[in-house]
């Protein structure tokens, strides 16, 4: 069954909040990652004795620093001296709009969505509100990826990750196939 444009659009707008927000964590994930880098890798490897001992600290710290909010993450990354006046800048900027678009978009933009031009324009600022999370991701981990291989971060052992990931992600949840 085809859609009526309408509904077609009303659709395509939720997808567009989906992939802003979904951009929105990516960029907490370079956050976290940069911090992971630039100060528990360096301080975890003075202090290493055993490989049990590194995976238990290692979850710890991933548990700990995953439970702050964005804001709180961002902070942290000042307080350790990171990053850049630019990124810091686009930081503030990529908390704002996430507060934002998690808390009251839909709320600021509820007549706008009731009409055909206020979605397309709805559509247009999640894009860019999804393209400035994804560039400010991408300083950030244009950043952290040097140091990352400098701990042995190799393309092979981020392929080999994400393939445990899926294998994971099957065990929780069932095969992924192409119905979703």
């Amino acid at each position: 069954m085809e859609l009526d444009p309408e509904s077609a659009q009303v659709r395509e707008v939720y997808a567009y909040y989906g992939l802003a927000m979904y951009w929105a964590q990516c960029l907490e994930q370079s956050i976290f990652q940069h911090l992971l880098f630039f100060e528990h890798f360096p301080k975890a490897v003075e202090a290493y004795t055993t490989p049990e001992k590194w995976a238990q600290e290692f979850d710890q710290y991933e548990e700990r620093e995953l439970g702050q909010t964005m804001g709180k993450l961002i902070r942290r990354l000042q307080e350790a001296g990171q990053p850049t006046d630019e990124i810091r800048e686009l930081l503030g900027k990529s908390l704002k709009n996430r507060n934002w678009l998690a808390h009251e978009y839909f709320s600021d933009r509820a007549i706008a969505f009731t009409q055909f031009e206020g979605r397309t324009c709805m559509i247009d600022e999640l894009e860019a509100l999804k393209d400035g999370f994804q560039h400010c991701a991408a300083l950030l981990d244009a950043i952290t990826l040097p140091v990352a291989r400098k701990f042995g971060l190799t393309d092979e052992r981020l392929a080999e990750i994400e393939a445990e990931m899926f294998v994971e992600y099957a065990r929780a949840v069932g095969p992924i196939n192409e119905a979703g």
